[in-house]
């Protein structure tokens, strides 16, 4: 963990696969197989990450400090599977991308970019 950026702004813009991780991660703790399902069921399988893929972007994030490994010791872990969660420097990336996304939309839509404002 040492030689991380604590500053949440380093690792912004966020890719769309790892906003989609972390917006998953936003309703609770998970394991990675229930990560791609729910990204896959959002995005009407426009994304539709593979086990390598999803494992790849969660390795990354968590060696960026932006989500942790855990065992959820409430009698539903299952060894087979790894659980992820958030950490607090993640929640305060996801906060600041949800921020600078809102503003960009905030921004189309003065300017009648958006279907909202033909």
């Amino acid at each position: 963990m040492s030689g991380m950026a604590t500053d949440p702004e380093h690792y912004l813009p966020l890719s769309e696969f790892a906003f989609q991780i972390l917006l998953a991660l936003g309703s609770g703790a998970s394991h990675g197989y229930a990560l791609g399902k729910e990204i896959e069921e959002r995005t009407a399988g426009r994304l539709k990450p593979t086990t390598g893929s999803l494992y790849q972007a969660l390795k990354r994030l968590k060696d960026d400090g932006l989500v942790e490994e855990f065992e959820p010791g409430d009698g539903h872990d299952d060894a087979r599977r790894k659980y992820f969660r958030y950490t607090s420097l993640g929640r305060r990336v996801m906060a600041l991308e949800v921020e600078r996304l809102e503003n960009l939309v905030s921004l189309a839509r003065n300017r009648a970019l958006s279907p909202k404002g033909l």
